[in-house]
């Protein structure tokens, strides 16, 4: 659950966290990439209190109050001892909102963020 934390409002993102959610919108779903210029004017508004890497977005003051989310981009990795997280970019009411990062294998919370080139698209199986 993401909660709001005093200390990180208003904050500008790390160099690794806007390189990462870049990357995400340039190789993300047909429209990802329609949300750069809003990258620009990203800033983080809160964190994960769980402590994984996981950020929320404000555009020039304004975030979504809707709690419905668009995934723009949905990728995985394997870290150096096997555990598997996915990392997303989502939006909400055309509003580049969010870095989520999380456990696929609940074996390890995701405290930092990935290298690209450990990213591979997350394909998710067809429903049986």
């Amino acid at each position: 659950m993401i909660q709001v934390s005093e200390s990180l409002k208003a904050e500008l993102m790390t160099g690794a966290e806007f390189v990462l959610v870049q990357w995400l919108l340039m190789n993300g779903d047909a429209d990802a990439a329609a949300y750069l210029p809003q990258l620009e004017l990203a800033k983080v508004s809160s964190c994960c209190a769980c402590g994984c890497a996981s950020i929320n977005f404000s555009i020039c003051g304004e975030r979504s109050e809707n709690a419905g989310m668009k995934i723009l981009s949905d990728f995985r990795w394997q870290d150096d001892r096997g555990n598997l997280f996915g990392a997303f970019v989502f939006a909400c009411d055309s509003l580049l909102a969010g870095l989520e990062v999380w456990s696929i294998d609940g074996e390890a919370a995701p405290t930092i963020l990935p290298s690209i080139s450990l990213l591979v698209p997350f394909i998710k199986s067809p429903a049986v």
